[in-house]
């Protein structure tokens, strides 16, 4: 690994450890570069601000898990997946998905979850008459009801089994609009 990387984990280390003793919204640049053991200036040679920093632990540890499963047959399993994963670091995907900003994880993954749901049902939108901006309309709901249902369920730290949950609104779903 080269000096970059490693100082570009430390970082992305140095976040999550923080993240998981407080909210998202209350850590700092400053601070990351102070539990990382660097400066200010080295932080943003590797990231533009704080919020690059989720976006790069989405894009390198959340999508690789998630990706194939982003599909019409299979989208409950990138929940269950997802759900798995945040359980493997609770702390910080609970003080994580209280930021509900522009930028946050949950925006992210409310993006991610709606572009799949425009492109994975594709068929299903036209066949029932659904064209134009009513796509991403349709998309953009059932997106925020999945990231909003798994942050409830973080929110009620992780103690309901995820997988009941997902396969019960998986089947309310295509039992009505996706047949």
């Amino acid at each position: 690994m080269s000096a970059a990387d490693s100082t570009k984990q430390a970082i992305v280390s140095g976040t999550k450890e923080l993240v998981s003793t407080k909210p998202y919204e209350k850590v700092s640049v400053i601070e990351i570069a102070r539990i990382c053991g660097i400066n200010r200036n080295t932080f943003y040679y590797h990231f533009a601000d704080k919020y690059a920093v989720i976006e790069w632990i989405f894009q390198n540890e959340i999508e690789p898990i998630i990706e194939k499963y982003m599909v019409k047959d299979s989208w409950a399993d990138s929940i269950i997946l997802l759900c798995r994963h945040m359980k493997s670091e609770k702390k910080f995907y609970t003080n994580a998905l209280t930021d509900r900003s522009r930028c946050s994880l949950y925006q992210i993954l409310v993006d991610y979850y709606k572009e799949a749901l425009m492109c994975s049902f594709q068929d299903d939108y036209v066949r029932l008459g659904i064209i134009g901006d009513a796509q991403e309309i349709v998309a953009r709901f059932f997106s925020h009801g999945t990231i909003d249902m798994i942050c409830d369920w973080v929110a009620s730290g992780m103690k309901k089994d995820a997988e009941i949950s997902t396969q019960i609104l998986d089947v309310a779903i295509k039992a009505s609009l996706f047949k």
